[in-house]
């Protein structure tokens, strides 16, 4: 399986990328103890009872022996977008989901030796480097190669799955230390709080990212440092590339301030990198398409498991829109899912983005060989369902349930399916996940101006 590493206070995890589309919302618990306060022993009852109430698949469940179980036994009949979360967890979740970090900023997939002809000689391949992160500060990028680091005198060789995540854990937040990359560079990092931005834009001539105010507010952006390093050259004039990793924090507002740069740039195209975006909040993909349409427009219904429309969801704002004309490029691949999806969504249905228009990531055998069921080629992940959080606001603890598919404004869902070649998108050939200096994006632009 392909794995990410996130930091997460002072712990390293690994875990598989989750698409997500979800809201949260807060349920009363004393259905089961009369007016009384829910106890330990009733947790199991008030899962059972919601997961009755809301679950969109609990048609299909194994429900024998429910009564009986534990309550992570009663999770792991569910789909594997349904989590629980005790108190602990639940504000942990919801610290991370807003943009408030704590560690390095990078995740990775681990490339054993001589299984990557991109990358011979094995490590940690780095496929996110979070906006603002002491990574980010430090001059790591995507699709780098770590072979290695050092602390206090001591060199680790990451030759392992874990390596990177024994050698990084114990160091102290604040302690410096050394991470090696595959072309000899050294960066040194610490572990910090941050802000996270999940936006970043470029054209041939200069880079911006975003700036916090002391409240941790998005405030504007400005050009990066090494600007004229991490201007995309091979851009044509007049258009702007966006990256979007996630639809959480403040990232929408992230976009708006882009957009009034874009403006001020006078470019007339826009090329959104959704790839390896697994989605995020629902009201963050709403803000989102706020800048491609009027507040009018709606953005998606939801419909539960009776097939019934249980809620319509218009665009947030409708304001700070995208200069008329703009011609709107997508890229995606198999780790486009979900609150992603929706957005693609959108704006195909109301015309300012053509299938034509949309890049899929197809994928080498070397790259697709190595890594297994986890990605598909030429085409998006296929999410069309979204998730609730409830959350007992007795106990604070807290049950993620799929809970509704996801349908289009033009009556389409692509639950299953994905974004595909068979729509009329375009395919571009893609060696690996991420390449040193993103040639699958190179390979785009040279379509585009063709």
């Amino acid at each position: 399986m392909v794995k990410a590493l996130f930091t997460n206070g002072n712990k390293i995890i690994l875990r598989a990328v989750a698409a997500v589309l979800a809201v949260i919302l807060t349920v009363a618990a004393f259905a089961f103890s009369g007016c009384g306060l829910m106890t330990a022993s009733n947790t199991e009852r008030w899962v059972i009872k919601t997961i009755k109430d809301n679950y969109y698949y609990y048609d299909e469940m194994d429900k024998d022996g429910l009564e009986d179980l534990s309550v992570s036994e009663i999770v792991k009949r569910l789909d594997i977008y349904s989590e629980y979360y005790t108190p602990e967890e639940l504000l942990a979740l919801v610290k991370d989901n807003s943009g408030e970090k704590a560690g390095v900023g990078i995740s990775y997939i681990y490339v054993e030796e001589g299984k990557c002809s991109i990358y011979p000689e094995g490590g940690c391949l780095l496929v996110m480097v979070v906006g603002n992160s002491p990574a980010e500060k430090a001059g790591l990028k995507k699709g780098q190669l770590l072979v290695g680091g050092s602390y206090n005198g001591q060199t680790v060789r990451f030759d392992t799955q874990n390596a990177i995540a024994d050698f990084i854990d114990p160091i102290a937040e604040g302690a410096s230390f050394t991470l090696t990359a595959s072309t000899g560079e050294s960066y040194t990092v610490s572990k910090q709080n941050y802000n996270a931005s999940y936006m970043f834009m470029a054209t041939n001539a200069s880079a911006w990212t975003a700036t916090f105010n002391g409240q941790g507010e998005v405030n504007g952006i400005a050009e990066v440092q090494d600007s004229e390093t991490r201007a995309i050259e091979y851009l044509p004039d007049g258009a702007a590339y966006v990256s979007m990793s996630q639809f959480y924090g403040q990232a929408a507002d992230e976009f708006g301030y882009m957009v009034k740069e874009f403006t001020n740039q006078h470019c007339t195209s826009l090329i959104l990198d959704l790839r390896d975006n697994g989605g995020g909040y629902v009201d963050v993909m709403l803000d989102m398409a706020g800048y491609f349409a009027p507040s009018s427009k709606l953005a998606m219904t939801a419909r539960d498991r009776n097939g019934k429309e249980t809620k319509s969801y218009s665009v947030n704002h409708g304001n700070n829109l995208l200069p008329d004309g703009t011609t709107v490029y997508v890229l995606a691949n198999s780790g486009t899912a979900s609150a992603s999806e929706a957005l693609i969504g959108f704006l195909i249905s109301y015309g300012v983005l053509d299938y034509g228009n949309i890049f899929l990531s197809d994928y080498s055998e070397e790259f697709l060989s190595w890594a297994g069921e986890d990605y598909k080629t030429a085409q998006s992940y296929g999410k069309g369902i979204m998730q609730t959080t409830f959350t007992n606001w007795l106990t604070h603890e807290a049950l993620k349930l799929t809970t509704a598919k996801i349908v289009w404004p033009n009556g389409k869902c692509i639950h299953g399916e994905g974004v595909t070649e068979a729509a009329g998108c375009r395919t571009v050939e893609a060696e690996w996940l991420v390449t040193p200096s993103d040639t699958e994006l190179q390979r785009i632009i040279e379509m585009i101006n063709e």
